[in-house]
């Protein structure tokens, strides 16, 4: 009986010592994996920004990045912005070995702007880097062109047409826009209830303007990033430089669509070729027979 009870005892220890073993090595390999986090950094090839640097009001440079997996597939990569508040301006999931990135960043009126670029793995190891933007003691403002008296039609509008070419003020119908794809900026239709801003990138577009020259058959895409300020008519009216236009704007805020537009707005915008730029609403006629009449302040 005392010997049987020996032999259980002996089992059982091993047992035990052999899940220890089994666990103690299945940890160790987990946590080797935990020490080998993806590799991210930034490009520096002509051309790009790979260091902290002061720039003045309005300059423009592009940073990218390259990050690399090491023990498991990169599944979530973030921008993030400090600039007094800190705010995300992507947060996205992916699943691969590899991250190609570049940015295109327009020094805003803030002294200063630290720029956050993190990669996470799906063990949830993480790797970033940081670049910092001062703001130059000799910064100063850039000209605008200022095009007034704009009118825009709705899609169903026959009178006026609903593409407008930033570069010259040209405001043109689907036919036209499909000829000069690569000119068209904004673009103006009535929703469902609402009078709303876009741009041929955007994903409803496409189903509102259809056919032939429809913007589903376009090549080029322009992508304008919207939105709203706290700004009233005056302040637009009273902006002889881009100070306003640089202050206004937000980089972490735009989106492929300004909604709900009505009279008396004053919306911020950047286009595709990184202009910036305001559009105050001068008026609005509902319906996607209808139309609105605005005014556009941009970066020369």
């Amino acid at each position: 009986m005392h010997v049987n009870a020996y032999r259980f005892l002996q089992k059982s220890l091993f047992t035990l010592g052999l899940i220890a073993v089994v666990f103690s090595f299945n940890q160790c390999k987990k946590e080797g994996s935990h020490a080998t986090p993806p590799v991210i950094g930034f490009v520096s090839d002509s051309g790009y920004l790979s260091s902290d640097t002061i720039l003045i009001v309005g300059d423009r440079v592009q940073v990218g990045i390259n990050a690399t997996a090491s023990s498991g597939n990169i599944t979530f990569f973030q921008i993030s912005l400090d600039n007094g508040t800190r705010s995300i301006l992507l947060d996205s999931g992916l699943n691969k070995p590899s991250l190609h990135y570049s940015i295109n960043i327009i020094k805003s009126s803030s002294s200063f702007e630290r720029w956050t670029f993190l990669v996470m793995d799906r063990d949830r190891n993480k790797d970033s880097v940081q670049i910092y933007l001062g703001k130059s003691d000799s910064s100063h403002y850039g000209k605008i062109v200022t095009y007034n008296d704009i009118y825009l039609g709705a899609q169903e509008n026959m009178d006026y047409g609903s593409f407008l070419y930033l570069s010259n003020g040209t405001v043109v119908n689907l036919h036209d826009a499909f000829q000069n794809q690569s000119l068209v900026d904004i673009i103006y239709y009535y929703g469902q209830y609402e009078g709303t801003l876009s741009s041929p990138n955007e994903a409803e577009a496409p189903t509102i303007f259809a056919g032939v020259d429809g913007i589903a058959n376009w090549t080029i895409k322009n992508e304008t990033r919207y939105d709203t300020t706290t700004l009233v008519m005056d302040d637009f009216d009273r902006a002889s430089n881009d100070s306003l236009l640089l202050a206004v704007y937000e980089p972490t805020a735009g989106k492929r669509k300004a909604k709900y537009v009505i009279p008396g707005m004053v919306i911020s915008f950047k286009s595709s070729a990184g202009k910036i730029g305001l559009m105050k609403i001068d008026e609005l006629l509902p319906g996607t027979a209808g139309r609105m009449s605005c005014s556009v302040k941009v970066q020369k």
